[in-house]
């Protein structure tokens, strides 16, 4: 598999992030990277040090109609992967923001497997800051 890498962006309270504009050619930063081969999708790995937990937020960006599918992660520790793929139909020119719940889709190496329809499909990962 010739997956994509991604490093989701950890963000900190009241300060600006990163720029991961929706037309950017994903060339840029290791965060809202097109795939290189659309079937094979991305690999979202969490901030360094961390570990995925629930804020965790996605945004997907669509030119074209496409599906998005978040591959069902291993047994353990992804308790609840018997739920499977969880697919997220977009229209032209679409752009959602998804929370998901990493229980059903981490893998068991720690990273989160997600696959699209067109090579310029664009996946972006977020993990909320912990109040302090």
């Amino acid at each position: 598999m010739a997956t994509t890498a991604i490093t989701c962006e950890l963000l900190t309270l009241n300060t600006r992030g990163e720029d991961n504009p929706d037309g950017a050619d994903g060339s840029g930063a290791a965060n809202g990277l097109d795939p290189s081969n659309a079937a094979d999708g991305w690999v979202v790995s969490p901030p360094s040090g961390l570990q995925f937990d629930e804020r965790l937020i996605f945004r997907l960006t669509v030119t074209t109609a496409a599906t998005i599918v978040f591959k069902a992660g291993d047994r353990y520790p992804a308790q609840r992967a018997d739920l499977g793929d969880m697919n997220v139909t977009m229209a032209t020119n679409d752009s959602r923001m998804i929370c998901v719940e990493t229980s059903r889709f981490l893998q068991n190496d720690g990273t989160i497997n997600i696959t699209g329809t067109n090579t310029t499909d664009r996946v972006q990962a977020y993990m909320l800051p912990k109040a302090g």
